[in-house]
């Protein structure tokens, strides 16, 4: 089917719009940031800031400033809680996924059924039972223990993407590596887990962006300053008598310049890996 001007008009504009309100309030943010703290006060309508000043990333790399101390303590916090869900929540997901896809037992189709189940319960649910839990056995204000709350709510879909991609794989492959004698940590460590590097890659970010991006979790079982994630961070710079605007604005950069980056490092993984493990049998 030919493609008509009225057709590559409708696309351009769709496009259009889509990057409009999706990089629109980035660069809006960015404005703020290079915004003196004055100018943001005026009553005008400008677009375009009159000044330009960098000062709050200046301050950001000024080793000592509070804007540099918070940021980065906020940082630090935040790497962590992602990077411990994921070296234990990748593990546990491709051996659930795996065994799940391959072999049979008995209720398993219950287990399917009640991880698909524990995807679409709400968090809003089980906060106030989990903060009574952990209040109770004095395990607030520990980054270990809120990464174990972001590893059982984050993997039940990855165990379901990494399944499905490991039944798409055909029968053949494990009955011809099992002929030529190869056992079953063989055929995991040297055929399966090679196989599924894309989707390993691909739930490995999943897993990295949804603990990134997680604000009522922290905040109710964080509540110490030193233990605040980048998420959090913005409060800091809110008080009684001022709002940062600028700096603010600065921290909503920096929090979304690390999954911009592994987004695009693993891009090229994402659409395929998805794209594989989305087909349910």
């Amino acid at each position: 089917m030919k493609e008509t001007k009225k057709d590559k008009f409708i696309y351009y504009i769709t496009v259009f719009f889509i990057i409009l309100f999706s990089v629109g309030p980035i660069f809006w943010c960015f404005l703020i940031s290079i915004t003196p703290e004055g100018d943001l006060l005026k009553n005008n309508t400008r677009l375009l800031p009159e000044t330009i000043t960098f000062i709050n990333y200046k301050n950001l790399f000024s080793i000592g400033s509070k804007e540099s101390e918070t940021l980065l303590n906020g940082l630090s916090n935040s790497m962590y809680l992602s990077f411990v869900t994921v070296l234990i929540g990748m593990p546990l997901s491709v051996i659930t996924g795996y065994t799940l896809a391959r072999y049979k037992f008995k209720y398993k189709n219950l287990i399917i059924g009640f991880i698909l189940l524990t995807i679409v319960i709400p968090v809003f649910t089980t906060i106030i039972p989990i903060y009574s839990f952990f209040m109770e056995h004095s395990m607030l204000d520990s980054m270990f223990w809120t990464s174990v709350i972001f590893i059982s709510a984050f993997i039940p879909l990855n165990i379901w993407i990494i399944m499905n991609y490991f039944r798409e794989l055909p029968e053949d492959l494990w009955e011809a590596a099992a002929i030529e004698g190869a056992n079953e940590r063989q055929l995991f460590f040297q055929i399966a887990l090679p196989l599924a590097m894309p989707i390993v890659l691909t739930s490995s970010l999943i897993i990295f962006l949804m603990s990134w991006k997680q604000y009522i979790i922290p905040m109710l079982l964080l509540s110490s300053h030193n233990n605040k994630v980048l998420t959090l961070i913005m409060s800091e710079f809110m008080t009684r008598d001022a709002v940062n605007y600028s700096v603010i604005a600065m921290s909503g950069i920096i929090v979304i310049i690390p999954p911009l980056l592994a987004s695009m490092v693993f891009r090229k993984y994402l659409v395929s890996g998805l794209t594989a493990g989305s087909v349910k049998e």
